[in-house]
Protein backbone atom coordinates (compact mmCIF):
# COMPACT_ATOMS: atom_id res chain seq x y z
CA UNK A 1 0.00 0.00 0.00
CA UNK A 2 1.30 3.77 -0.14
CA UNK A 3 2.64 4.48 3.34
CA UNK A 4 4.63 0.92 2.38
CA UNK A 5 5.69 2.67 -0.71
CA UNK A 6 6.19 5.85 1.07
CA UNK A 7 8.67 4.62 3.72
CA UNK A 8 10.51 2.55 0.88
CA UNK A 9 11.00 4.98 -1.10
CA UNK A 10 12.18 7.53 1.69
CA UNK A 11 15.05 4.44 2.97
CA UNK A 12 16.32 4.26 -0.68
CA UNK A 13 16.68 7.91 -1.18
CA UNK A 14 18.39 8.03 2.64
CA UNK A 15 20.96 4.53 1.29
CA UNK A 16 21.41 6.44 -2.28
CA UNK A 17 22.16 9.83 -0.76
CA UNK A 18 25.17 7.77 1.83
CA UNK A 19 26.46 6.46 -1.22
CA UNK A 20 27.12 9.04 -3.56
CA UNK A 21 27.56 11.66 -1.34
CA UNK A 22 31.27 11.25 -1.03
CA UNK A 23 31.92 10.59 -4.54
CA UNK A 24 29.86 14.12 -5.24
CA UNK A 25 31.74 15.61 -3.12
CA UNK A 26 35.03 14.68 -3.77
CA UNK A 27 34.02 15.30 -7.71
CA UNK A 28 32.54 18.79 -7.15
CA UNK A 29 35.55 20.04 -5.07
CA UNK A 30 38.14 18.65 -7.95
CA UNK A 31 35.83 20.53 -10.81
CA UNK A 32 35.50 23.63 -9.07
CA UNK A 33 38.84 23.95 -7.37
CA UNK A 34 41.52 26.43 -9.44
CA UNK A 35 44.31 24.63 -11.54
CA UNK A 36 46.94 23.43 -9.62
CA UNK A 37 45.13 22.81 -6.55
CA UNK A 38 44.74 19.26 -6.50
CA UNK A 39 46.97 16.46 -8.31
CA UNK A 40 44.11 14.33 -8.32
CA UNK A 41 40.67 12.92 -7.97
CA UNK A 42 42.34 10.93 -4.75
CA UNK A 43 44.59 13.33 -3.24
CA UNK A 44 41.54 15.58 -3.38
CA UNK A 45 39.54 13.06 -1.25
CA UNK A 46 43.17 12.56 1.09
CA UNK A 47 43.49 16.47 1.46
CA UNK A 48 39.61 16.33 2.54
CA UNK A 49 40.13 14.09 4.77
CA UNK A 50 42.96 15.03 6.06
CA UNK A 51 42.30 19.00 6.89
CA UNK A 52 38.65 18.61 7.41
CA UNK A 53 38.18 14.68 8.67
CA UNK A 54 35.65 12.62 7.50
CA UNK A 55 32.70 14.18 8.08
CA UNK A 56 33.63 16.66 4.90
CA UNK A 57 32.49 13.80 2.50
CA UNK A 58 29.45 14.17 3.65
CA UNK A 59 28.67 18.29 3.81
CA UNK A 60 25.31 19.40 1.23
CA UNK A 61 23.76 15.91 2.78
CA UNK A 62 20.33 17.75 3.94
CA UNK A 63 19.86 19.54 0.31
CA UNK A 64 20.78 16.31 -1.12
CA UNK A 65 18.86 13.80 0.50
CA UNK A 66 15.44 16.07 0.02
CA UNK A 67 16.07 16.25 -3.74
CA UNK A 68 16.80 12.10 -3.86
CA UNK A 69 13.99 11.39 -1.41
CA UNK A 70 11.36 12.92 -2.58
CA UNK A 71 12.32 11.81 -6.18
CA UNK A 72 12.13 8.69 -5.14
CA UNK A 73 8.93 8.49 -3.01
CA UNK A 74 7.52 10.64 -6.15
CA UNK A 75 8.52 7.87 -8.52
CA UNK A 76 8.52 4.86 -6.52
CA UNK A 77 5.02 5.75 -5.58
CA UNK A 78 3.59 6.90 -8.66
CA UNK A 79 4.83 3.51 -10.15
CA UNK A 80 3.24 1.07 -7.61
CA UNK A 81 0.09 2.58 -8.11
CA UNK A 82 -0.62 2.41 -12.03
CA UNK A 83 1.36 -0.94 -11.62
CA UNK A 84 -1.30 -2.04 -9.46
CA UNK A 85 -4.14 -0.08 -11.69
CA UNK A 86 -2.93 -1.87 -14.85
CA UNK A 87 -3.11 -5.11 -12.64
CA UNK A 88 -6.49 -5.04 -12.26
CA UNK A 89 -7.59 -3.58 -15.66
CA UNK A 90 -5.76 -6.55 -16.85
CA UNK A 91 -7.44 -9.11 -14.42
CA UNK A 92 -11.02 -7.16 -15.75
CA UNK A 93 -9.84 -7.91 -19.37
CA UNK A 94 -9.19 -11.38 -18.55
CA UNK A 95 -12.18 -12.41 -16.77
CA UNK A 96 -14.49 -10.59 -19.82
CA UNK A 97 -13.01 -12.45 -22.29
Amino acid sequence: DVPCHFVSALIAGFCTTVLSSPVDVVKTRFVNSPPGQYASVPNCAMTMVTKEGPSAFFKGFVPSFLRLGSWNVIMFVCFEQLKRELMKSRQTMDCAT
